[in-house]
């Protein structure tokens, strides 16, 4: 119970952080319709068990022949019909067996169902990351464009007076085409990056990647591994298929009545009669069979370890990264304001020609730099940290 309130805790958290991009993933889940083939194979699944449960003691037949006979000693033919209606009856719950099959295929499909879902949500989140992170850096450039363009129109006054060269005006005016070229780039990229993702979700606006903290531990996130879920359901079914197969041997129990007409002369007129028998296979190959479906399925397990190293470097690659970009961002911002004092200081002294056009840029582009940073850091922690605690709170499998 304790451990029921504190996954639903976890998961409240999770889901008020992350419930825009939550929203929007089942969007496109909705969409994409994954859900609709898979209850659509539920319901199938569940009337082949209905069947295999009714077909355990009722599992009929009915038998019906003409036998035209010519005896030697009779002038004519005589015939004979036959009917039998038998009932073959799994008195020892072989079914159970197929049962437990259609079980876990089910299990089977609703894992690579989960399997889906987890790199759908994590495409989306990188998409609405790159998506952001373009518009952000889309906003600096058009800023930063906006402000030397000002520069650069006190500059062509100053050419004018000759305190200005015709050559610093042209090496400034050919560095703002360049900055306009990069804008024009992103606005592109960014209208590409919102029709993709409103292809997946039409209806739904791009949600924003907040600033939240790491939730999840590393045991929640190494639980929710997909691939090690179905390869413990695939040996499960083999060693299902290995103990149908090594009972096959019981037998049913097989009951029939039958009516025999004919129009035999010398005969003693119609039979009617009532069967009660075993029916035993013997097939040899059934035990072989089996001991290779369990050696198959201790083949299927002996990739679990592979599995458990993969989601565990997949765990610290994403909390590393974390922690990377939390410690780089915060000396970015902790530096930001002397870099800015810096580029306020060289564009007064850019336009009073105390320094030339190569140190006034070199500052410049460093403050640049900088700024981008901070916008790179920031969406990388946000977008892997929404990874993290979301797959590990397991809401995106529900």
């Amino acid at each position: 119970m304790f451990k029921k309130i504190m996954f639903l805790t976890f998961l409240c958290i999770t889901l008020n952080a992350d419930e825009t991009i939550l929203s929007f993933y089942l969007s496109a889940l909705q969409n994409l319709q994954y859900d609709k083939s898979y209850n659509l194979y539920k319901e199938s699944n569940s009337l082949q068990k209905s069947a295999v449960s009714r077909n355990r003691y009722a599992s009929f037949a009915l038998d019906a022949g003409y036998i035209s006979t010519k005896a030697v000693r009779l002038p004519n033919t005589f015939t004979t019909a036959n009917i039998a209606l038998s009932d073959s009856i799994d008195i020892f719950g072989k079914s159970s067996y197929k049962i437990e099959e259609l079980s876990l295929h089910l299990q089977e499909n609703k894992t690579l169902l989960n399997i889906q879902k987890e790199k759908l949500f994590t495409s989306l989140v990188m998409m609405i990351s790159a998506y952001q992170e373009t518009q952000e850096k889309l906003a600096l450039h058009v800023s930063l464009l906006d402000e030397q363009q000002k520069i650069f129109d006190r500059l062509s006054l100053l050419n004018r007076s000759g305190t200005v060269s015709d050559m610093d005006l042209l090496r400034f005016k050919n560095t703002l085409t360049l900055l306009k070229t990069q804008i024009v780039d992103e606005q592109n990229s960014v209208l590409k990056m919102r029709q993709q993702l409103h292809n997946y979700a039409q209806n739904q606006t791009i949600p924003s990647l907040h600033d939240t903290t790491v939730a999840s531990t590393k045991e929640q996130y190494l639980h929710q591994d997909q691939n090690l879920k179905l390869s413990d359901i695939a040996a499960l079914r083999l060693r299902n298929q290995s103990d149908s197969l090594s009972h096959s041997y019981l037998p049913d129990l097989v009951a029939a009545t039958a009516y025999q007409k004919i129009d035999d002369p010398t005969a003693n007129g119609d039979n009617y009669s009532f069967d009660l028998s075993l029916h035993i296979p013997l097939s040899s190959g059934d035990f072989k069979q089996s001991e290779a479906l369990k050696a198959e399925a201790l083949s299927v397990k002996s990739n679990d370890a592979e599995y458990k190293i993969q989601r565990e470097n997949e765990y610290l690659e994403r909390i590393q990264t974390i922690e990377s970009a939390s410690q780089q961002l915060k000396i970015l911002e902790d530096n930001l304001g002397d870099y800015q004092h810096s580029e306020d200081v060289i564009k007064v002294a850019y336009l009073k020609k105390y320094v030339d056009f190569n140190t006034y840029m070199q500052v410049l582009t460093q403050t640049l730099s900088i700024k981008e940073q901070i916008i790179q850091m920031k969406y990388q922690k946000n977008r892997e940290t929404i990874l993290l605690n979301t797959i590990g709170s397991g809401a995106i499998y529900e």
